[in-house]
């Protein structure tokens, strides 16, 4: 290898700043947030990094990727109003790096869900031992049901539409559940590879303990058309969320009771969800939306305790 003085001395001058993205986006044509190793699939991770690497003069002129890391892996198909990410980005101590405009780096990355005119990412510098990920305390996602069996053209990317169903009964069932310690290695009765639970793919590190307590809550609009249902964790499996929706969306079809949701430890919980199976099909991607996830207000962004 040539040796470069010039580089080395660039090398030697270059700080790294940790800089946290708040980022909203249609999930409709992402294979997900997480880049794959096909270099030709188009995810959210590999979209965005592409972008500050292409903005960054720093990043750019070298040809050094950035580093980016999101808290939550949004499977195909899901949305985001509130994903968060870290990156280390390259400065120099007399580069003003709020001149590089973060906000203007991230264009390519589609993102109807903000309002027009509005940047696709807030983002702001952070300490490094800030971590999108295991800085976390929870996440809330948002699952729109619309209360008719289709949508219009204009809505169908966003919402799963159900059919004329009893709002009543699926927010009864969301309060039966809302709270409970659920076993979540039972949620493979029904999709087994959902959760990833019992493969060689579960990764503690990321998903943290199989136990989770679930807090959920459904909204129904003005006019009565579409149910929303938020569900609230410190950390959710591989598709938990739409594992949970397609439960309830079965107790208002009547495939299973309320009543064997309130204690998610018994048996008839397992069996109602082996019912489930072969009735309702797993809650599609479309509906759902990373909408908040929550951090440290004090700015204290140690690890939490593994849940």
């Amino acid at each position: 290898m040539v040796f470069n003085p010039a580089k080395q001395a660039f090398s030697e001058r270059c700080v790294l700043q940790r800089w946290q993205l708040k980022v909203a986006y249609d999930g409709s044509e992402f294979r997900g947030w997480q880049a794959l190793g096909d270099q030709g699939v188009r995810t959210v991770h590999r979209t965005l990094t592409a972008a500050l690497m292409a903005s960054h003069p720093l990043h750019s002129r070298h040809r050094q990727a950035p580093v980016l890391v999101g808290c939550s892996r949004t499977d195909r198909g899901v949305h985001a109003e509130g994903q968060v990410a870290h990156v280390d980005l390259l400065s120099l101590p007399d580069l003003d790096a709020e001149t590089l405009r973060l906000a203007s780096m991230l264009k390519t990355c589609r993102c109807p869900l903000e309002a027009p005119g509005q940047p696709p990412a807030a983002t702001r510098r952070v300490n490094n031992s800030f971590h999108a990920r295991k800085s976390a305390l929870r996440k809330r996602y948002r699952y729109d049901l619309l209360l008719h069996p289709r949508a219009s053209p204009f809505d169908a990317r966003f919402v799963w539409a159900v059919g004329d169903l009893g709002a009543g009964v699926i927010s009864e069932g969301a309060r039966q559940l809302s709270g409970q310690a659920v076993d979540c290695s039972l949620l493979t009765v029904n999709w087994r590879a959902s959760c990833k639970a019992d493969t060689d793919e579960f990764d503690e590190d990321y998903y943290g303990s199989l136990t989770k307590r679930l807090f959920i809550e459904t909204s129904l609009d003005a006019a009565a058309e579409k149910l929303s249902v938020r569900l609230e964790c410190e950390a959710f499996l591989y598709r938990m969320a739409r594992v949970v929706v397609s439960a309830l969306v079965a107790c208002a079809r009547g495939v299973i009771g309320v009543a064997d949701l309130q204690d998610a430890s018994s048996p008839s919980f397992a069996k109602a969800l082996r019912r489930v199976k072969g009735r309702i099909a797993l809650a599609p991607p479309n509906g759902l939306f990373l909408e908040e996830i929550a951090y440290p207000s004090d700015g204290r962004w140690e690890t939490p305790a593994k849940k």
